[in-house]
């Protein structure tokens, strides 16, 4: 199987890729309330996907490639 970066996929959701790799949200996975082993109480509701960092083990099966000619803005 070829590893799938998120850095490298289309789903990344445009605004969060300007900020740093740890706070990009997928737009292919939607949240999912209550399944966090670190903090099933505390998720941050603001943001209606999940964090790439959370759902992506390098092979992930809703990996897009990014098209040609697409920029990285802000890193």
């Amino acid at each position: 199987m070829i590893p799938t970066p998120c850095e490298n996929c289309d789903n990344v959701h445009a605004e969060t890729r300007k900020q740093g790799p740890a706070r990009w949200v997928c737009v292919k996975f939607p949240r999912l309330e209550g399944l966090s082993p670190v903090a099933p109480t505390a998720w941050i509701d603001k943001e209606p996907y999940m964090r790439c960092v959370g759902i992506n083990g390098g092979f992930c099966p809703m990996f897009v490639k990014r098209r040609e000619g697409q920029k990285d803005n802000g890193l």
